[in-house]
């Protein structure tokens, strides 16, 4: 820093001294280098132009008398001349007629009665005309006659051209300009070695003091005492030496005042260290603590889920052979209630995940519109009763996406929590889910949601009640409505964790409206394109919003629609339209009498006019009101009413008579009674150490034709499976003396079972123990209480799956990890893979955090730091996925900063999510 502050100073009066010498030295030589090359110019051009003149004059009586050799004469004394190339005379009729020398080209010259000079880039072309003066040499004295006569006549006799060289001139100008150049930088020189003197010597003394001072900041003080200045500068020294002696002594007290403030940090950090042990071994305790919990969550949902398991198999396996309607519903009621504590328990782990921080989302395409519709669907029939009526209204933003990417799952959660709340406290009126897009990127987009009910509303004052943990707005023990209070705290965590908010406001008596935005990512997957049916309907529905909705949804699939609100509207126009009328949506309450004129209504209509009736019904379990109907009838819809439905029914119109359309139920049951048939002939082993289960299974798959084997622990399964081949396998996870996961291994091992598919049974749903039952060698896992239609779907789908085990495993972390990649770093050596695998993997979940936190605070600096460590940790480990994440985010970061990095920032995150979560699957030898 010394050497560099000296020179900066050396330079700055160097080149003060030296810049306006340099600058009149230049303009004084570029002065001279102009003047004279112009003189040369001109001395050439004047030079040139004399030697034509004499050589017109001395040619005229050469040309009139045709003399060549008094022409060549004067020729060559023109041509005797250094500058002189070529010499040329023209006749009157533009013909050489004498010529000496090498032209420089061969052009014909424009020969006029003006004498001109042209210069080119090598030479001069003069040209010059000839006259002859016509007098007498006795007229000469006439005096007298010449003041009569007329002007002297002259006539034009020829021309002569001169090409002259401008390389004489060229070499005059090289020789000058390189004495100006050679005179210039002698004197430069000269200049400049003056300068540096003098500048070196003025700037002597201020390096002295710079120099003084730097060593004054180093605490070298006796030798700034020994600086000595010019006699100049004698007043700086002396306040340089008094600045040195203060300095020292300040310099004294502040060391003895640092020893002593060691002394007491040091004892300081004694006692630090000492609440650090003790933090560290509350830290484990709290660890410990919260390890036990989760394990005391896992088991407990097993011991739950386990005995609820066989409760609804057993319900719905009786319900099939009860044709008591007061049994069926007390049936129906265990069902139902079995599944309310199944819901509670679902609750309580989501709760807890979220607590634990290991509540993770998955990434997968789902149509948004229907997954309303399923929504709608399910809490109708659970939910809704016969004394509540409500319309259940899906309200969506014209021209908006249906295919979106997200967890579905999580999505579906959230509405089933809010519309279910709505449902819950809403007894008429109705309930609207208006969706639409706030922000639209290149690859995410932002929708807003708004669940609108009429119901009792929320007070003012209990509001801020709603997103606590286990609390209630009425908390009294008469409190009407129930619940554990954690729906609402899990829906606000999931709508925080998809990047989004949520807020509710609410007026009490009219209804409350919870409004939540989510970000999701754009789906690629083509939008469901309805073809206009060209239709006319006739619409009976009394509710005037689910009316207005039913004539919207017609209008755009094609179909135009006379609404009416009574049976008199409807009989009025039958009888005005029915030569256009293709069919007619007819909405039937669950009463006798709107059956009775229902029935009445469309008999009349069908043996009259032959016209269609399509019924809208009420849900709750009521079709045992509509049994008159079903025949009468080309469909039946349930309210309310799916759009997919609909536009299948109103197509369809025409294909069937009504007394030939089965029910859906109908539908339904044919298609359980034909699906199994391809599932004839397999071997199933099923494993569990509850007979219970074991039994219901057998109820569920042996009139399905399946050949059904029975193991009740692990090792009675292993002998099993040695002694025979299964098409598939259920495994149950926790049993006696050895659980599900060990055994699997063992059955892998044999050959003959390699790549049997096996399903765990399991009422587990924390990630780490789904990763450990993926690694233990298992295909997939279903969660109990397992329901009969899904326990088939996933017998037929691992059936038709080809695929080996390991070819799945492959292709679930092709893009995560490269085993090979992280071998071929190390030499192949896989203790050292592994090693630094695991020092990356183990820091990620902290290393993740810490991402989101420099997110949230735009510390752009400390996030490029973190991505940087991550992306050169990657690279050395396989882990594909996240180094080139890691890779797009820090070029962006560096390039970009904080703009637009959402979407980046994302999918690194992702990244981690998918490794950590995958984890278990990486197949190392060495465990």
């Amino acid at each position: 820093m010394k050497r560099v502050a000296q020179l900066s100073i050396d330079n700055k009066l160097f080149w003060a001294l030296f810049t306006p010498v340099f600058l009149v030295s230049l303009l004084s030589a570029f002065f001279l280098l102009s003047s004279r090359f112009n003189d040369l110019n001109k001395h050439l051009l004047e030079r040139t132009e004399d030697i034509t003149k004499l050589v017109a004059t001395t040619s005229e009586y050469a040309i009139i008398f045709s003399d060549q050799n008094m022409m060549l004469s004067i020729l060559q004394n023109a041509l005797n001349n250094q500058d002189i190339n070529s010499v040329q005379i023209f006749n009157h009729e533009k013909v050489i007629i004498a010529e000496l020398g090498n032209p420089s080209d061969n052009d014909q010259p424009s020969l006029t009665e003006q004498s001109y000079i042209i210069e080119h880039d090598t030479h001069l072309d003069s040209v010059r005309p000839i006259y002859y003066t016509n007098n007498r040499l006795d007229e000469a004295f006439n005096t007298q006659t010449r003041l009569l006569d007329t002007p002297v006549q002259k006539d034009l006799i020829g021309w002569v051209k001169i090409d002259a060289s401008t390389s004489v001139r060229q070499v005059e100008k090289y020789q000058y300009a390189s004495l100006v150049l050679f005179i210039l930088t002698i004197y430069n020189i000269i200049i400049i070695w003056g300068a540096l003197r003098i500048s070196q010597n003025l700037a002597l003394p201020i390096n002295k003091v710079s120099s003084s001072l730097n060593k004054l900041v180093m605490g070298q003080f006796s030798s700034v005492k020994l600086t000595r200045l010019p006699t100049e500068y004698s007043s700086i020294q002396a306040d340089l030496l008094d600045l040195t002696e203060r300095l020292e002594k300040h310099h004294e007290e502040l060391t003895a005042g640092i020893e002593e403030s060691t002394e007491d940090m040091r004892r300081s950090m004694d006692s630090m260290e000492e609440k650090g042990a003790q933090l560290l071994i509350a830290n484990r305790e709290a660890m410990e603590s919260n390890r036990l919990k989760s394990q005391f969550l896992a088991n407990i949902s097993h011991e739950v889920r386990t005995p609820l398991n066989a409760i609804l198999g057993y319900t719905k396996t009786l319900k099939k052979g009860i044709t008591d309607p007061q049994n069926q519903l007390y049936i129906e009621t265990i069902q139902q209630s079995t599944n309310n504590l199944l819901a509670i328990i679902g609750d309580i782990l989501d709760f807890s995940k979220i607590e634990a921080g290991k509540l993770s989302l998955e990434n997968g395409h789902f149509n948004l519109k229907k997954l309303v519709d399923e929504v709608y669907q399910t809490l109708s029939i659970n939910l809704l009763s016969n004394n509540k009526d409500i319309d259940l209204i899906p309200d969506f933003q014209t021209d908006m996406p249906e295919w979106f990417i997200g967890d579905s799952t999580r999505v579906r959660q959230i509405l089933n929590n809010l519309i279910g709340n709505a449902i819950k406290f809403t007894h008429q009126g109705s309930i609207r889910t208006k969706v639409s897009v706030i922000a639209n990127g290149d690859k995410k987009i932002n929708l807003s949601f708004q669940i609108i009910d009429t119901g009792i509303g929320i007070p003012e004052d209990k509001i801020d009640r709603l997103f606590k943990p286990f609390s209630q707005v009425d908390t009294s023990t008469t409190r009407q409505f129930g619940g554990t209070g954690l729906g609402l705290v899990i829906t606000k965590k999931l709508v925080e964790q998809m990047n989004g908010t949520i807020d509710v406001s609410s007026t009490s008596g009219v209804g409350s409206t919870f409004r939540f935005t989510l970000t999701l990512k754009v789906s690629n997957k083509q939008q469901n394109q309805y073809a206009p049916l060209e239709k006319h309907v006739v619409l009976l529905e009394p509710s005037a919003a689910y009316r207005s909705y039913i004539d919207n949804y017609l209008q755009s699939i094609g179909v135009t629609c006379t609404p009416c609100s009574d049976l008199e509207q409807i009989i009025s126009t039958i009888h005005k339209q029915h030569e256009k009328i293709d069919s007619i949506l007819l909405s039937v309450m669950p009463d006798k009498q709107s059956i009775q004129e229902a029935r009445e209504l469309i008999s009349y209509a069908y043996e009259q006019y032959q016209l269609p009736f399509i019924i809208m019904i009420q849900p709750s379990g009521q079709a045992s009101h509509y049994d008159a109907l079903k025949n009468l009838s080309s469909d039946i819809l349930l309210k309310p009413i799916s759009q997919d439905r609909l536009y299948n029914a109103l197509e369809n119109i025409h294909s069937t008579s009504p007394e030939l359309v089965s029910s859906p139920a109908e539908i339904s049951t044919e298609a359980t009674q034909s699906s199994p048939n391809r599932l004839q002939g397999l071997k199933i082993l099923a494993v569990d150490d509850s007979p219970i289960n074991l039994q219901l299974l057998g109820h569920w798959l042996t009139p399905k034709n399946i050949e059904f084997s029975l193991a009740y622990s692990g090792k009675q399964a292993i002998e099993m499976a040695t002694q025979e081949a299964y098409d598939l396998i259920f495994m149950d996870i926790q049993m006696p003396e050895m659980d599900g996961m060990e055994t699997t291994k063992h059955i892998r091992a044999l050959p003959s079972h390699k790549d049997t598919p096996i399903i765990a049974l399991t009422a587990h749903a924390l990630n780490s123990e789904q990763q450990q039952i993926l690694s233990s060698g298992m295909n997939d896992y279903l969660t109990k209480p397992i329901d009969e239609d899904i326990l088939l779907n996933t017998i037929e789908t691992w059936h038709k799956n080809p695929s080996s085990l390991q070819d799945q495993i492959d292709q679930k972390m092709v893009d995560i990890f490269d085993l090979e990649k992280a071998l071929a770093i190390v030499d192949g050596k896989e203790e050292i893979a592994k090693e630094m695998f695991d020092m990356l993997a183990n820091s990620l979940d902290s290393e993740k955090k810490l991402i989101q936190h420099h997110l949230e605070n735009h510390d752009t600096e400390k996030l490029i730091e973190v991505v940087h460590r991550i992306h050169g940790a990657s690279k050395y480990t396989g882990t594909v996925s996240i180094a080139r994440h890691a890779g797009f985010l820090e070029t962006h970061l560096k390039e970009l900063g904080l703009e637009d990095v959402e979407g980046v920032a994302e999918d690194f995150i992702e990244s981690i999510e998918d490794l950590l979560s995958h984890r278990e699957l990486i197949p190392w030898t060495l465990k």
